[in-house]
């Protein structure tokens, strides 16, 4: 049914009224009163609290109405503004890193440069690509957040282990004149908890990131703390500090706390943002303490659910015990440069390649050569994909490992990858020693 546009529907409220108005009103007035000059009286006070009753009416109306465009007009000027923002921040910082790539790609054509050259020119691309690489990470992330398919997945976590590896990952990324310091409270079974592990590393690393490429000088601690059934996570500088009209702002989309002029800071100003929707999604909160000049510290906390084993053992996701000289891992891709990465990749180990191009060539390899000792699984395939492959060969190897592989980096698909039987997940693209930190808690390697 169309819909009856505003003014025609004004105009018909306006007009039955004053039809039903005037023809009872009259009815009534000529019933009780005779006199003439009475009655003359009657319906003027009659007329006048008819436009008085009208006037009110129709200005609580059309306030209501106005009300809603006012919001919907702030709400697109808003839209706008950010449609602005993420272009203006997008062009920025897709192109600064495509800009290094391209630009250090074309002068390794020189011969003439020395090896020091050559290995500056790709460390710059390497850096400029894994600046590109965080940049569609974020816009993934806050997509899936807004659009309501991040969900959170919970498993065992060893809060004093997720903390060493951020201390690990930034201590060497520290400004000299900055000193990082850990300070945890957990006390035994007390840091063994049930949440998941990824977001809470996504918002420490986050945080710790903004607090040393804000603070130049002094130093910056980390840690967490039980506190009332909650975990109190805290992330400390003595950095260029936040004006108390950002506290809020800062956390949505666009919005970065840039203070000094005469200094641009890298980002889109997605990454609190990131932390906030994510908090928001495990049941927890995040907030900032800051002064202009001294410092910050953020606090974000989550529920506290200790990790209770149950003593039943996943005999699905348990890998065999494989100390074997020789290692055969099946690598299914069905992108050639890929196959020829990972290969450049495993180049001087002991490691035995076997190529498959989709998901069923996968599955026959794996029922005629026993001596497929992993696999590293590809999601999106031809004929049949990395899933579908999973679910065939646990139907005959149960504990062979399979670690998933796909460009699709999202939280969720991780998710999907352990729930359809594989034993762990690798995001595209990955390094060696990635690979080898998932085979090594695999018991895959000495």
């Amino acid at each position: 049914m169309k819909k009856i546009s505003f003014e025609y529907k004004f105009t018909g409220i306006y007009l039955m009224l004053g039809f039903l108005w005037i023809a009872f009103s009259d009815s009534f007035l000529n019933s009780i009163i005779e006199d003439h000059n009475y009655l003359t009286k009657a319906q003027t006070y009659k007329g006048l609290f008819y436009v008085s009753a009208t006037a009110l009416l129709f200005f609580f109306y059309l306030r209501l109405h106005l009300t809603k465009l006012r919001n919907a007009e702030k709400k697109a000027v808003e839209s706008d503004k950010l449609k602005t923002a993420f272009l203006q921040n997008i062009s920025h910082e897709v192109r600064t890193p495509m800009n290094g790539i391209v630009g250090f790609a074309e002068l390794l054509n020189d011969n003439e440069l020395t090896p020091e050259q050559r290995k500056e020119y790709l460390n710059v691309i390497v850096n400029s690509s894994n600046r590109l690489l965080e940049v569609v990470s974020e816009i993934l992330d806050i997509s899936l957040i807004e659009t309501g398919n991040s969900k959170p997945f919970e498993n065992k976590t060893d809060l004093n282990k997720l903390l060493a590896d951020s201390y690990n990952l930034y201590k060497p990324l520290v400004n000299k004149n900055v000193t990082l310091s850990l300070i945890a409270e957990g006390k035994g079974e007390n840091d063994i908890i049930l949440t998941d592990e990824m977001k809470i590393r996504q918002v420490l690393n986050h945080l710790l990131s903004n607090a040393i490429k804000f603070t130049e000088k002094g130093e910056i601690k980390f840690g967490y703390a039980l506190r009332n059934q909650e975990i109190n996570f805290f992330v400390e500088d003595t950095g260029i500090g936040i004006a108390p009209d950002m506290f809020d702002k800062i956390f949505e989309r666009f919005h970065k706390p840039e203070l000094d002029i005469n200094k641009f800071y890298e980002g889109m100003g997605l990454g609190l943002a990131i932390c906030k929707g994510n908090l928001q999604l495990l049941g927890g909160r995040i907030w900032v303490e800051s002064e202009l000049h001294k410092g910050s510290v953020f606090h974000f906390t989550i529920p506290y659910k200790p990790f209770l084993p149950s003593g039943a053992i996943n005999t699905l996701h348990e890998p065999d015990k494989i100390f074997k000289t020789k290692f055969t891992l099946l690598v299914v891709e069905d992108e050639e440069i890929n196959f020829k990465y990972i290969k450049e990749l495993l180049s001087g180990t002991p490691i035995e390649l076997i190529h498959a191009e989709n998901g069923k060539e996968a599955v026959d390899l794996c029922r005629r050569n026993y001596d497929i000792n992993a696999v590293l699984m590809d999601i999106k395939m031809p004929v049949m994909n990395g899933y579908e492959a999973t679910k065939e060969i646990r139907s005959f190897r149960a504990g062979l490992p399979i670690i998933a592989q796909t460009a699709y980096a999202m939280q969720n698909e991780k998710e999907r990858a352990l729930s359809e039987g594989c034993n762990d997940y690798l995001s595209k693209p990955f390094q060696k020693e990635q690979l080898f930190d998932i085979m090594k808690k695999l018991n895959l390697l000495l």
